[in-house]
């Protein structure tokens, strides 16, 4: 079936085309009864606004890019639905690249989407380095980058993990451990133009909370988890100190309690837990791991005000750190 024109529907209606043009269009010079005749007969005939037309009327697509490396992350999944939600608030549309972490994906993504008019761009970083951000540079569209940061040149929106991360030190002490181990699993497994800017800031928060509080720094960055079961079984047997173990994100926590559980090892009597990112799944987990809050959504709403303030025409948009909140939970 042919599509419904503008001009079929002046044809039906026994007026011009500019009639039916100002009657869609919601402009004036038009009476109210002639008005409502078009837009019945508009809707009878099924007419569909031609969207490209309209594009090139406007100069916009009312549709953002997103470029993420993964959504089997749940951070990452719950911040591009984020995204999505909040873009439609505001009457956008996003359209989604993942590029896996991919460099020449993730660009050709990029240029699949500059050719469809995009109005503006949210980049998940997921490599680095000069030539990388010329990439960005030469688009010519707004851009606003989120977790891993790239270049002061574009508004970066984010929490500060390094701070939170030095903090959640700080108050793990005054819960009374005074042993903290940090882990991260994955961490010597990034390729060196790899963007690790958003890990690398939560182990320097660790490292800068364990030195103002004269702890020992023990960090555990490529390991099944066996080696930190025999460091806490030694401890408890000989040593004595209060022990806990700060992850790099929820899933560690998780796999990490799972361990502790199939070892034998109480949480939190033998040694505690912390977590970052309070993902939805720690809902369901039994003990509920105490985590770090980066209110998900809010960075996903913020991001979003951002680039629409962009593509409006606003400039030197400063960075925005946006607050947390430690969650509470039973393995602390």
């Amino acid at each position: 079936m042919m599509a419904c024109t503008i001009r079929d529907i002046a044809k039906a209606c026994n007026v011009s085309e500019g009639t039916v043009d100002r009657a869609l269009n919601n402009r004036s010079g038009i009476s109210a009864k002639t008005k409502e005749k078009i837009l019945r007969i508009a809707k009878e005939m099924n007419y569909e606004p031609n969207h490209l037309a309209r594009c090139l009327a406007t100069g916009s697509t009312k549709t953002i890019g997103v470029i993420c490396a993964s959504i089997t992350s749940n951070f990452f999944s719950a911040l591009v639905e984020s995204i999505e939600y909040w873009a439609g608030q505001n009457g956008y549309f996003i359209n989604l690249i993942v590029s896996r972490g991919d460099r020449s994906r993730e660009l050709e993504g990029v240029h699949y989407m500059i050719n469809r008019r995009i109005d503006g761009l949210i980049i998940f970083p997921a490599k680095q380095g000069e030539d990388y951000v010329n990439e960005f540079k030469k688009l010519n569209v707004p851009i606003v980058t989120i977790y891993n940061r790239i270049s002061e040149e574009f508004t970066h929106v984010d929490v500060d993990c390094r701070t939170i991360m030095r903090n959640a030190v700080k108050m793990m002490s005054r819960r009374g451990y005074n042993r903290i181990i940090y882990v991260d699993f994955y961490r010597n497994k990034s390729g060196k133009d790899n963007n690790t800017f958003s890990i690398d800031e939560r182990m320097n928060g660790y490292k800068e909370g364990v030195k103002l509080l004269g702890m020992p720094q023990k960090i555990y960055n490529e390991c099944q988890g066996e080696d930190i079961v025999e460091e806490i079984i030694l401890n408890n047997e000989n040593q004595g100190y209060k022990m806990a173990v700060l992850c790099v994100n929820d899933m560690v926590a998780i796999k990490l309690l799972n361990l502790f559980r199939i070892r034998g090892l109480r949480v939190p009597d033998d040694v505690g837990i912390m977590g970052f990112d309070n993902i939805d799944m720690l809902d369901v987990i039994i003990p509920k791991i105490n985590s770090v809050d980066c209110h998900i959504r809010n960075i996903g709403r913020t991001a979003v005000d951002i680039l629409i303030s962009k593509i409006n025409g606003e400039e030197n948009l400063k960075d925005v750190v946006l607050d947390y909140s430690f969650t509470e939970g039973d393995t602390l």
